[in-house]
């Protein structure tokens, strides 16, 4: 009730169409979720300046993803401000308008690249038609690339039942994104992972990593990661994903699944070999 005032006293009329999304009168959707979850990390005498941003980006955001301000942007200014992003299934589901996107892993729910439009205060998530008249394969290359170039403020190493954790955190919503471009990632931050990384993302600011070295030290890895995903993307802004993943040589998998580690693929191959090692 507080953000469909807040756009009424701006003049803009909004419906509900369920209790996490509202709809301009021009069709555009205004998601709570993010709004919602920030509010209940911060006292109740935040909430109205909180509110009054989120409405305010919104409106930027609309203004922005205009069909023809997007497709008339010039070349050089449209892929100087793209990124690779890696969100949430659901964000992408509001609206069946990003069949360029692809799967993080080949598993039901994956978390899904997307590319987005980096302005100011908002990230713009790109549908298909603003792709129409741009060359999709330069896109993708720019927006991996200006995703690599953002730079993580937090390193930490957390060791727990002598299982190592790297850990990388930022305030940029696109550092957990990098997992999406794993080599550039481990030669930027962690070195070589011949026998693989585990990760979590529990949110688009943070990174959780192992890399493999035994098979027992694996198995406590994926334990202990799974625990930090559950914990960490609960009533958490930005969140991306409860789940555990593994990446060797360019192949993805998951390796949880409603809260238990499930070694499949090439992580279970991995295993094997550690095993035998």
């Amino acid at each position: 009730m507080k953000v469909i005032a807040a756009c009424k006293s701006r003049g803009v009329e909004v419906t509900t169409i369920d209790g996490m999304t509202l709809r301009m009168e021009s069709g555009f959707t205004m998601g709570l979720h993010n709004l919602v979850q920030r509010c209940s990390v911060n006292d109740r005498r935040h909430w109205d300046d909180m509110i009054e941003f989120h409405v305010t980006t919104t409106l930027e955001t609309q203004r922005l993803s205009n069909p023809e301000y997007l497709l008339g942007m010039p070349d050089d200014e449209f892929y100087m401000r793209l990124r690779e992003r890696v969100v949430p299934p659901e964000i992408l589901s509001i609206v069946n308008e990003y069949s360029y996107s692809s799967p993080l892993v080949d598993a039901p729910g994956s978390p899904r690249r997307v590319l987005n439009l980096s302005f100011p205060n908002l990230a713009l998530n790109v549908a298909d038609r603003y792709l129409a008249n741009r060359d999709l394969s330069a896109a993708w290359a720019f927006g991996r690339e200006n995703t690599a170039a953002v730079k993580f403020e937090t390193y930490e190493s957390m060791l727990k039942d002598d299982v190592a954790v790297e850990v990388r955190r930022g305030d940029s919503i696109y550092l957990a994104s990098k997992v999406a471009n794993m080599p550039r990632f481990l030669a930027d931050e962690l070195g070589d992972a011949p026998f693989g990384v585990l990760f979590a993302v529990p949110s688009a600011y943070e990174i959780d990593c192992h890399r493999l070295r035994s098979h027992d030290e694996a198995q406590r890895a994926a334990d202990l990661l799974l625990e930090l995903a559950v914990m960490l993307s609960t009533d958490t802004p930005s969140q991306l994903s409860s789940e555990v993943f593994f990446w060797r040589d360019d192949e993805y998998c998951q390796v949880s699944r409603n809260g238990v580690v499930e070694p499949t693929g090439r992580f279970a191959d991995t295993l094997r070999e550690l095993a035998d090692g």
